[in-house]
């Protein structure tokens, strides 16, 4: 079969092309992870806020150079309970809420009485006597109750903005309380050439977790968000 003669003449070209393409086997995540580490180095945080909870940073950590793809483990999901906590809270929100009012109205009730206990305690004078120290015992208890309510909704709160943390990152411009949403993760280790801030370089094993939510909101749409670096460790270290 005729071949153009131009064709013979692109041939070394193709190999050449076919051989790098061969070696540069990476994750579809690369661009990213380059990105990370230059972003890293130049210190530019708007472009790291984007696609990074961390830094590798340039004086304590040095700067990346010649980053190569090593590996990348399979996919985890697991589903939020964004939904669950975010009820929980708002629960826990109402009951402090209803305690308070109520707290209010026995303050209101009895407040000539509840100042002069006040002064006592301020005082260090210990317990008031008769009607007043009825009083006394029954505001301290009141009081106590009141830290215990702050104290579930301050918990519930904790709980919440740990389960939607990744999701609020990756998905910025969507209510993360209004449909299903499954937490996506993997590893993706690369090495790379690290720069110290005195000038000497080694190669360095690192590992980078990769995390993103997918929701599915009230229309049953699926919303994918953005993949983001949530950790970064040296292989065989386990910070």
């Amino acid at each position: 079969m005729h071949r153009p003669r131009h064709f013979w003449c692109l041939l070394p070209l193709l190999v050449v092309l076919a051989f790098s393409a061969a070696g540069c086997g990476g994750s579809q995540h690369d661009q990213m992870i380059n990105r990370f580490f230059q972003a890293s180095s130049m210190g530019d945080n708007i472009t790291l806020a984007n696609i990074a909870t961390v830094t590798f940073d340039p004086i304590r950590d040095g700067k990346a150079q010649g980053v190569s793809f090593v590996s990348q483990t399979p996919e985890r999901t697991r589903e939020l309970k964004i939904k669950e906590f975010d009820k929980a809270f708002k629960d826990a929100q109402a009951a402090e809420a209803d305690f308070s009012k109520r707290m209010k109205e026995f303050q209101n009730k009895n407040i000539d009485v509840i100042n002069r206990v006040l002064k006592i305690e301020q005082a260090g004078k210990g317990k008031a006597a008769g009607k007043d120290g009825a009083i006394q015992a029954a505001w301290t208890k009141w009081r106590d109750d009141q830290t215990v309510e702050q104290r579930k909704v301050s918990e519930a709160r904790k709980v919440l903005n740990a389960e939607r943390r990744v999701a609020d990152l990756c998905l910025p411009d969507h209510d993360v309380t209004a449909g299903e949403a499954v937490e996506a993760s993997k590893e993706v280790t690369v090495t790379a050439n690290v720069r110290t801030a005195d000038n000497n370089t080694t190669t360095k094993t690192l590992v980078l977790t990769l995390q993103r939510v997918v929701l599915k909101d009230a229309t049953g749409k699926r919303i994918e968000g953005r993949w983001m670096i949530t950790n970064l460790k040296e292989a065989g270290t386990g910070s």
